[in-house]
């Protein structure tokens, strides 16, 4: 074919020409994305292939992708504050120690017969709690204090499920950026360790002390620990959500404004350390001795 079209093309229109035309064609000939039409299912470039099999994710997430993650992250503070809010009920009503083991998918299943709830009333009867301050309980107190921790415990894994598997799926359609994917795992991790942190302080509060005769409780150090890292999990959220769901603003940096900021940031640290100081004010039973000072010496 070339035989029998070149010289006469060479002999209207030159040679440079003929140059010209080969080098515009030999990038098209050696490009292996031609398109060509297939049957349904089959794909005529790479790149097509790849997108169809997930492992052309688009790493960056759209505007729509992070408002989504952005209201998932606020409802899941939400949740935590709800968890607080919850935790400290259980911590007025003394309904922490009723729940005397640990298990992560056992006890989601409360005891429904009467020889259920004797044999864990029997249990909860070897622990200090008991043999000190509720030697006189009922089957039906302990009934309304181990809901209580029923309750907190419950909606402690489910603050874990509505961290973790929506994470899961957010990965895997590649809806979080790499900083955002470094911010999801802290937060995983946090609630793990939340997690692993109530149990560790429910059970200073179990453990027998021969030489002690107050009142059973739980270790104010480890109380604060399981307060303050709650507090920073919905700070945290909080903040994350709030960075994607609002947009930046445009104020210029001035000294005012970082006045401001600094002003708020030492606020906010202010409010921590007031509620981890008044997790310690109750424990103590400080307002006792302010409220009844003639007692203050017994």
């Amino acid at each position: 074919m070339q035989r029998l079209l070149f010289p006469p093309l060479k002999a209207l229109m030159g040679r440079q020409y003929l140059r010209l035309l080969a080098r515009r064609a030999a990038p098209r000939a050696q490009c292996d994305c031609i398109r060509r039409p297939l049957g349904p299912g089959q794909y005529s470039t790479v790149s097509e292939v790849a997108l169809q099999s997930g492992r052309g994710t688009v790493s960056l997430p759209s505007k729509t992708a992070e408002r989504v993650v952005g209201r998932w992250l606020l409802v899941c503070s939400g949740t935590v504050a709800g968890a607080v809010i919850l935790g400290g009920v259980t911590r007025l009503t003394e309904s922490g120690l009723s729940m005397v083991d640990w298990h992560l998918i056992k006890e989601m299943k409360p005891p429904t017969s009467q020889e259920e709830w004797e044999a864990e009333f029997q249990r909860y009867q070897q622990f200090p709690e008991f043999k000190i301050l509720n030697h006189d309980m009922t089957l039906a107190e302990f009934k309304f204090i181990w809901y209580m921790e029923y309750s907190h415990r419950m909606w402690g894994r489910l603050v874990g499920l509505a961290y973790i598997l929506p994470a899961a799926y957010f990965w895997r359609k590649g809806w979080l950026s790499r900083g955002m994917k470094g911010r999801v795992l802290a937060l995983c991790g946090l609630v793990c360790f939340q997690g692993l942190l109530g149990w560790y302080m429910v059970k200073s509060g179990l453990e027998e002390k021969p030489d002690a005769h107050d009142i059973p409780r739980v270790s104010q150090y480890r109380l604060a620990a399981h307060l303050g890292s709650a507090l920073v999990l919905y700070c945290a959220s909080l903040w994350t959500s709030l960075s994607l769901l609002l947009s930046p603003h445009n104020l210029p940096e001035t000294r005012q404004l970082r006045r401001l900021r600094r002003f708020a940031h030492g606020t906010a640290g202010l409010v921590f350390l007031t509620a981890l100081s008044g997790n310690h004010f109750s424990h103590c039973h400080y307002s006792a001795v302010l409220l009844f000072p003639e007692n203050s010496s017994s």
